[in-house]
């Protein structure tokens, strides 16, 4: 009789394999140097992920994964001072030495898709806090053709800020640039909800 698989190993695995990737590329995953590094077959991972392509898809889904808690908040509930709290909050988790690395899969991630002309979860990436802004601006009142852009200037600002410390690894002073870009955002709202 066949042993029932554990449904807590992949995902142990998954989490371990992220790990091993911080200071690699998501180009040198192969199934036989994920088992020399990790000490196990690589039938376990042909096991529970198929091939090299789910695999791959399989880690990104798991780095776009860590802001998931962050987006599953619903903006309209966020006051002003909430909304800043929960944007700094972000800022700081994905401008840690870990935060870091995952952004640098993320965008190797996000690159290999535009290369392979598909629209996968890295890429939507952004697009998911630009809704998550949007949707906070229009709960305070803005309308939405006006949230839109709003947003889409907030959050990129944010993200070219992230790619900084990425490539300097300065953050402090980042910090204080990425504060002046959601203090900007959260003064600007009640302006912007008077916009006809």
């Amino acid at each position: 009789m066949p042993r029932r698989p554990d449904p807590t190993r992949k995902p142990e695995l998954l989490a371990q394999i992220i790990e091993h990737l911080r200071s690699r590329s998501i180009a040198t995953v192969s199934f036989r140097t994920l088992a020399e590094a990790l000490g196990v077959s690589t039938y376990v991972f042909v096991y529970h992920f198929g091939n090299r392509a789910e695999l791959v898809a399989e880690i990104v889904r798991g780095v776009v994964a860590r802001h998931d808690a962050a987006l599953a908040v619903d903006p309209t509930a966020l006051d002003a001072r909430a909304l800043r709290s929960h944007l700094l909050d972000a800022w700081a988790d994905s401008t840690s030495e870990r935060g870091r690395d995952l952004l640098r899969l993320e965008t190797e991630a996000a690159l290999l898709e535009v290369v392979a002309g598909e629209q996968g979860p890295a890429r939507g990436e952004v697009a998911r806090w630009h809704d998550f802004v949007a949707r906070w601006l229009v709960g305070q009142g803005v309308p939405e053709a006006v949230a839109g852009p709003e947003a889409r200037v907030a959050v990129d600002a944010l993200r070219g800020l992230q790619h900084d410390a990425l490539v300097t690894a300065e953050v402090r002073p980042l910090t204080t640039a990425a504060t002046r870009v959601v203090d900007d955002l959260v003064a600007r709202a009640p302006q912007l909800a008077s916009t006809p």
